[in-house]
């Protein structure tokens, strides 16, 4: 009998114990990589247009959150004078940004390497931007390419003639006066075919992305960060011929 008492007893001992243990040991917090990811990318989106610019690759290379652009001449009419001008536009080449949140380091390196105009494979003459891209997540699966297309050219370098006019430094194609802005000047996104092409001997993966022959630049969207980027002579051709770019004709 008290066998049999000392046994339950030390059964319900036992049971306290697991039960207290149960309730009172720290639970692991939940870690919301994803809900990290977003915020991380959501703040390099919101301070995309404040970022420092620079026209030196040596500068991107060494600092982080920094924009690389090439200063070149746009054509405009001026209204007041009643003359066509010409005036500074720069144009986003690469990016190098850099955001750390508790349990993640989001890191995205692109960079423009070769654009030139081709004859698509489906015979329509076309802009082939290649980009060098290195990230912290490998792979991009999630990444959309967009071509900016304009309504009238024209009228788009008029329309930045003004902001440049009103701040009296070279407006950046794409990124000012925010990303998006640019549809009240008459601009419009459409799908862009791309390509990633990824080397298993280093971290460098390039991607391929094929814009109709009038794109002003390539919007890529790892959403909701948004990245213009543009052909480093795209913008003299289009503007002094007036849209109309030469392409290499097909060989044979």
């Amino acid at each position: 009998m008290w066998t049999l008492a000392y046994g339950l007893i030390a059964l319900a001992v036992m049971a306290f114990v697991v039960l207290y243990a149960a309730t009172h040991a720290p639970a692991p917090a939940a870690v919301d990589l994803a809900d990290q990811l977003y915020h991380a990318k959501r703040w390099l989106a919101q301070n995309l247009p404040l970022l420092p610019r620079t026209e030196k690759e040596t500068h991107l290379l060494v600092y982080d959150n920094a924009v690389m652009v090439r200063i070149t001449n746009a054509t405009a009419y001026d209204p007041v004078e009643r003359r066509w001008t010409t005036y500074p536009v720069a144009l986003p080449l690469a990016y190098r940004l850099d955001r750390e949140e508790r349990n993640i380091v989001y890191q995205l390196f692109l960079n423009v390497t070769i654009c030139r105009g081709i004859v698509a494979s489906w015979g329509e003459p076309t802009v082939l931007y290649v980009i060098e891209v290195r990230h912290s997540l490998d792979y991009l699966p999630w990444v959309e390419t967009y071509a900016a297309v304009a309504e009238n050219t024209t009228a788009y370098y008029n329309g930045l003639y003004g902001y440049y006019k009103a701040w009296g430094r070279p407006v950046a194609v794409g990124l000012d006066p925010d990303i998006g802005a640019d549809r009240d000047l008459g601009v419009r996104l459409v799908r862009a075919v791309h390509a990633f092409v990824y080397n298993a001997t280093d971290a460098v993966t390039k991607m391929y992305v094929a814009a109709p022959a009038s794109t002003l630049y390539i919007l890529v969207v790892d959403y909701p960060l948004k990245l213009p980027l543009s052909c480093p002579n795209f913008v003299e051709t289009t503007n002094a011929l007036g849209g109309e770019v030469d392409f290499p004709r097909r060989r044979n």
